[in-house]
Protein backbone atom coordinates (compact mmCIF):
# COMPACT_ATOMS: atom_id res chain seq x y z
CA UNK A 1 0.00 0.00 0.00
CA UNK A 2 1.82 3.13 -1.68
CA UNK A 3 1.17 6.38 0.78
CA UNK A 4 1.06 9.50 -0.30
CA UNK A 5 2.08 12.76 1.36
CA UNK A 6 -0.66 15.59 1.05
CA UNK A 7 1.77 17.41 -1.84
CA UNK A 8 2.50 14.18 -3.13
CA UNK A 9 -1.47 13.69 -3.26
CA UNK A 10 -2.49 17.12 -4.62
CA UNK A 11 0.42 17.02 -7.42
CA UNK A 12 -1.33 13.74 -8.65
CA UNK A 13 -4.94 14.65 -8.07
CA UNK A 14 -3.63 18.04 -9.81
CA UNK A 15 -4.71 20.32 -7.82
CA UNK A 16 -2.51 22.78 -5.40
CA UNK A 17 -1.28 21.56 -1.88
CA UNK A 18 -3.25 24.15 -0.43
CA UNK A 19 -6.71 23.35 -1.90
CA UNK A 20 -6.35 19.84 -0.79
CA UNK A 21 -5.56 20.70 2.51
CA UNK A 22 -8.53 23.39 2.44
CA UNK A 23 -10.84 20.97 1.85
CA UNK A 24 -9.69 18.79 4.02
CA UNK A 25 -9.68 20.94 6.96
CA UNK A 26 -12.53 23.24 6.08
CA UNK A 27 -15.27 20.35 4.45
CA UNK A 28 -15.08 22.91 1.16
CA UNK A 29 -15.16 20.62 -1.85
CA UNK A 30 -12.58 20.31 -4.82
CA UNK A 31 -14.17 21.44 -8.14
CA UNK A 32 -17.82 20.42 -6.43
CA UNK A 33 -16.44 16.97 -5.35
CA UNK A 34 -16.33 15.55 -2.03
CA UNK A 35 -12.80 15.23 -0.85
CA UNK A 36 -10.73 11.96 -1.04
CA UNK A 37 -10.83 10.04 2.42
CA UNK A 38 -7.22 10.43 4.07
CA UNK A 39 -5.49 8.75 6.76
CA UNK A 40 -4.09 10.25 10.13
CA UNK A 41 -0.96 9.38 11.67
CA UNK A 42 -0.67 10.77 15.12
CA UNK A 43 -2.11 14.32 15.22
CA UNK A 44 -0.62 16.21 12.67
CA UNK A 45 0.61 13.63 9.79
CA UNK A 46 -1.82 13.53 7.56
CA UNK A 47 -1.42 10.35 4.42
CA UNK A 48 -3.15 9.41 1.13
CA UNK A 49 -3.54 6.45 0.30
CA UNK A 50 -2.89 5.91 -3.63
CA UNK A 51 -5.28 3.41 -4.26
CA UNK A 52 -8.32 5.67 -2.37
CA UNK A 53 -6.90 8.56 -4.89
CA UNK A 54 -7.46 5.94 -8.06
CA UNK A 55 -10.97 5.30 -6.62
CA UNK A 56 -11.82 8.73 -5.98
CA UNK A 57 -10.69 10.06 -10.04
CA UNK A 58 -12.23 6.40 -11.09
CA UNK A 59 -15.40 8.32 -9.65
CA UNK A 60 -15.46 11.06 -11.30
CA UNK A 61 -15.09 9.71 -15.00
CA UNK A 62 -17.93 10.87 -16.92
CA UNK A 63 -18.85 8.22 -19.73
CA UNK A 64 -19.43 9.71 -23.21
CA UNK A 65 -23.52 10.94 -23.17
CA UNK A 66 -24.00 10.88 -19.89
CA UNK A 67 -22.71 14.17 -18.71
Amino acid sequence: MALLTSIEAADYLGYSEYSLRRSRCDGQSLSGHKTPDFVRIGTKTIRYKKEVLDDWIEGLTCVSGEA
